[in-house]
């Protein structure tokens, strides 16, 4: 289902702006992504960029509409997706991104993008500070700087009532 939405995303995105697409995700699943693209995306141009033969020429990565690669890939080649303008950045599995302090968070972060979307179905695994990191790469400033963060919501239950207010869609 969230793949297939994803794609559907990306289509409508393409049609908008024709800006490029970066889907991040596990190298597990990067064969899924593939698959789900040649099913269901007419029109797209995708590339699944990992291993030993990937580009390293933003020329290259600009050929295409989307880029699929690995958290860790992210992190390797900062250089290179540091220097597209991306228009979407998509975080599957976006609790690898929990942790504030990682190289993972940190690189995928970094790069520019007008949109970020985080698909996560555990958006909190151990503390509200997993919340607070996949919200500041989608939607930074909204739960403020981690040390305010911290401050207003303590990791108890209470905070998470709380903060459930703030980030839970209204009806």
């Amino acid at each position: 289902g969230k793949t297939v939405q994803i794609i559907a995303l990306l289509t409508i995105f393409k049609q908008k702006w024709g800006l490029p697409a970066l889907v991040v995700a596990r190298a597990t699943i990067l064969e899924n992504w593939r698959r789900e693209f040649v099913k269901f995306s007419e029109g797209l141009n995708v590339l699944i960029h990992s291993g030993s033969k990937r580009t390293g020429f933003p020329s290259r990565i600009r050929e295409f509409d989307v880029i699929v690669t690995t958290y860790d890939i992210v992190i390797r080649d900062q250089g290179l997706f540091g220097m597209i303008d991306w228009g979407l950045i998509i975080t599957d599995e976006a609790q690898d991104i929990k942790n504030p302090a990682t190289e993972r968070a940190i690189a995928v972060k970094s790069l520019k993008r007008r949109i970020s979307v985080a698909v996560t179905g555990t958006p909190v695994e151990n503390k509200l500070l997993d919340l607070w990191s996949i919200m500041d790469f989608s939607c930074h400033g909204l739960l403020g700087s981690q040390d305010a963060f911290e401050s207003k919501f303590p990791d108890n239950e209470q905070s998470a009532i709380e903060i459930e207010r703030v980030v839970s869609p209204r009806s």
